[in-house]
C-alpha cells in the first residue's frame, strides 16, 4: 500500500488542477476567450470581448483593402476588395471567436477543452460577395473594355440636314467567367491577377432606332419656328434649328434636347437690334460740377431668360405652327457695363475744357449760341460718334439760325448759320484733349487768329463735317456754356488718358501753308499712342494753292 501513495497524491493534484481548468473555462465562457484560439494566424486566446473587436476591426480593414489585379487583353484594372462588393461581419466573426472551444454540448466541449495544448483551434471569418455590384463595378471598368462600343449618332451635315451615323460595335471583358472566378475567391488568400476572355460588347441603341429619331426631328424642324417679339416676327430656319439640337444615345435610349445656350445665342443674334434703347442719364453742370438729375435706363434686349426654353419645347413636343409665332419677351439688358454707362457713375471728371473768344453782340454769336444749346448736355457713349451734321440738323431760320458770315469756295459770304465753325472749333479742342477720335474734321482754308493755329475745324452743309467718336470705355457728357464774349465747351467722364500736344511742323504746298500738329495720348496700360492732325490754308480769301483767282460763288 504504501508503493502507490505517491502515486495516487500526484493523481489527485492532477485531477484537482484538471477541474479547476475546466472550471475556469467554464466560468470565462462569454467573457475570455478560450485558450489557443486564432483568427488567420493571430493569437486571440484570453482577450476580452473589447479587445477581440478592435482585432477583428483592424482585420476586417487589411483584409477588406486587399487588391485583386484583373487582366484582359492587355489590360489590367485593379480593385480593393471592399469595392468590388466583398463585405465583411465584423458582428458575426467577434461572435465565431468568442464561442470558438464553446460551441456544441458538454461532451463536444469537454472534447475540444481536453484537446487544447495539442490543437490550435482556428475562429471563421464571416464574409459575403454582393455579386451584383462586383458586376456592375467589373463591366464598368473601362480598362477590361479594349475596344468600347460606338453608339449611332443623329448628326447635321454641311447642308443643314439630319443624318445617322451608324453605331460600331466593340469587345470586353467575359463579366459573368470573371465574376465566376471571384466568387471562388478567399479574402484570406487573395491571388495577385485574375484573367478571362472577350466578349462582343453592341451598341445600347440600334441604327434603326437611332433612324427613327433622326426621321422624326427631321419632320419636327422642317419649317423652322417662327418667334416674335414686340410686334417683330422672325423665323428660325430649319438648319438653325438642328445646329442646335443634342442627340445622345445613353444607356438603351435616345435622348433629344437642345443645346440652351447656343440657341438662346441664335435667338438673340435675330434680334440684335434693342427692343427699347438705352436711356441717357441727365445732368445739369453747375461751377464745374456735374450733378445727376435721373439715371437712365439699360436698353430693352432680346431675349428673357427661359426664351430658348420656351422655343425647344415648343419644336420637340410637336407643337409647333408654320404660321403661329412663339411669342418672346425682352429683358433689361444686365451688362454690368452697360448699367455703369446709364446710372451716371462714371461722370466724376472734367476731362477736358476749351474756350474760344468773340466780338460781342454779332449775328454770328446768335448762332454760336444756337448751336451750343442743341449740343448741350450730350451723352456720348463708348463706340459712339457725334455727327455735328446729323445731330444738329440744318441750319435753316425754321430750326432757330440766322443769316451772317461764312466761308464758301474760299470767299467769305452772307449765309443762314454762318460762324457756327467757331462752335466746331471749340467742340474740336475739348475733344482733342479729352483724348477722343475723330471720324471726320477739316480746318478752316482761311485763318482766323481767334483759333489754335493748325488746330481747328470747321462745319457746313452737307459737307464738312465734325465727326467726334468716343474711344474710351467710359461715357461722356458733354457740357456747353456761353458768355457775350467767348464759347466754351467741357467734357466729363473717368480720367482715361494724358493728353500732350507735341510738335507742329509747318510747311508750304504751293502758295498754301500746310500744318501738322502732332498728339501724344498716354494709357494706364502703359501705351502711348501719337496721331497727327492737319490744317491748309490759303493765301487769301479767293486765292487757291497755286496763286489763282476762284470765282466767288453766286
Amino acid at each position: 500500500m504504501k508503493s502507490w501513495a505517491p502515486l495516487i497524491l500526484i493523481g489527485g493534484v492532477l485531477l484537482g488542477a484538471a477541474g479547476f481548468s475546466w472550471s475556469q473555462h467554464l466560468e470565462g465562457s462569454g467573457e475570455v476567450v478560450a485558450a489557443r484560439v486564432e483568427l488567420d494566424g493571430i493569437e486571440v486566446g484570453g482577450m476580452t470581448a473589447d479587445e477581440v473587436r478592435n482585432v477583428v476591426a483592424s482585420h476586417a480593414e487589411q483584409v477588406l483593402s486587399q487588391t485583386i489585379t484583373m487582366e484582359v487583353d492587355g489590360g489590367k484594372a485593379r480593385f480593393r476588395l471592399e469595392d468590388l462588393g466583398f463585405r465583411y461581419s465584423q458582428r458575426a466573426t467577434v461572435g465565431n471567436i468568442m464561442e470558438s472551444r464553446r460551441d456544441g454540448g458538454p461532451l463536444a466541449q469537454m472534447l475540444s477543452w481536453f484537446t487544447t495544448p495539442f490543437i490550435v483551434s482556428s475562429a471563421d471569418v464571416s464574409w459575403a460577395l454582393d455579386a451584383d455590384k462586383a458586376r456592375e463595378v467589373i463591366a464598368g471598368a473601362p480598362e477590361l473594355t479594349p475596344t468600347p462600343a460606338i453608339e449611332p449618332a443623329v448628326v447635321t451635315n454641311a447642308r443643314g440636314n439630319l443624318k445617322t451615323r451608324p453605331g460600331v460595335p466593340g469587345v470586353m471583358v467575359d463579366v459573368e467567367q470573371l465574376l465566376g472566378r471571384v466568387r471562388q475567391l478567399d479574402p484570406l488568400e487573395v491571388p495577385t491577377t485574375l484573367t478571362a476572355g472577350l466578349v462582343p460588347l453592341a451598341p445600347t441603341v440600334s441604327d434603326d432606332a437611332a433612324q427613327g429619331v433622326a426621321d422624326e426631328l427631321t419632320d419636327l424642324t422642317a419649317t423652322g419656328i417662327l418667334t416674335s417679339l414686340s410686334g417683330r416676327s422672325v423665323r428660325l430656319s430649319p438648319e438653325q434649328l438642328r445646329s442646335q439640337l443634342v442627340v445622345l444615345a445613353v444607356d438603351g435610349e435616345v435622348q433629344v434636347s437642345f443645346d440652351i445656350e447656343g440657341l438662346q445665342q441664335g435667338i438673340e443674334n435675330l434680334y440684335v437690334d434693342p427692343v427699347r434703347p438705352l436711356k441717357r442719364p441727365a445732368f445739369e453742370v453747375a461751377d464745374g460740377d456735374p450733378r445727376l438729375l435721373e439715371k437712365g435706363k439699360p436698353p430693352m434686349v432680346c431675349c428673357a431668360i427661359g426664351s430658348a426654353e420656351l422655343v425647344a419645347t415648343t419644336v420637340l413636343s410637336g407643337e409647333a405652327e408654320p404660321f403661329v409665332a412663339v411669342p418672346l419677351e425682352a429683358r433689361a439688358e444686365d451688362d454690368p457695363v452697360v448699367i455703369a454707362w446709364t446710372d451716371g457713375s462714371l461722370i466724376v471728371d472734367q476731362v477736358s475744357s476749351f474756350t474760344t473768344p468773340h466780338a460781342c453782340c454779332e449775328t454770328r454769336v446768335e448762332n454760336i449760341h444756337r448751336m451750343a444749346d442743341i449740343v448741350d448736355d450730350y451723352y456720348l457713349l463708348p463706340g459712339e460718334s457725334l455727327s455735328l451734321n446729323e445731330y444738329v440738323g440744318p441750319r435753316t431760320e425754321e430750326n432757330g439760325f440766322v443769316p451772317a458770315g461764312a466761308i464758301r469756295r474760299g470767299h467769305l459770304i452772307l449765309e443762314v448759320g454762318g460762324g457756327v465753325s467757331q462752335f466746331a472749333t471749340t467742340i474740336f479742342n475739348a475733344a482733342y484733349f479729352a483724348g477722343l477720335d475723330f471720324d471726320e474734321y477739316r480746318s478752316h482754308t482761311i485763318y482766323f487768329s481767334r483759333y489754335p493755329y493748325g488746330r481747328e475745324a470747321t462745319i457746313s452743309n452737307p459737307a464738312p463735317d465734325l465727326i467726334i467718336r468716343n474711344t474710351t470705355p467710359y461715357p461722356v457728357l458733354i457740357d456747353t456754356s456761353y458768355t457775350d464774349t467767348s464759347i466754351t465747351v467741357s467734357m466729363y467722364s473717368t480720367k482715361h488718358a494724358v493728353v500732350t500736344e507735341l510738335e507742329q511742323r509747318v510747311s508750304r504746298r504751293g502758295a498754301c501753308t500746310h500744318v501738322e500738329t502732332d498728339r501724344q495720348r498716354s494709357y494706364p496700360d502703359g501705351r502711348a499712342i501719337v496721331d497727327t492732325f492737319l490744317a491748309d490754308y490759303r493765301p487769301a480769301e479767293g486765292i487757291d494753292c497755286s496763286g489763282n483767282r476762284i470765282p466767288r460763288p453766286d
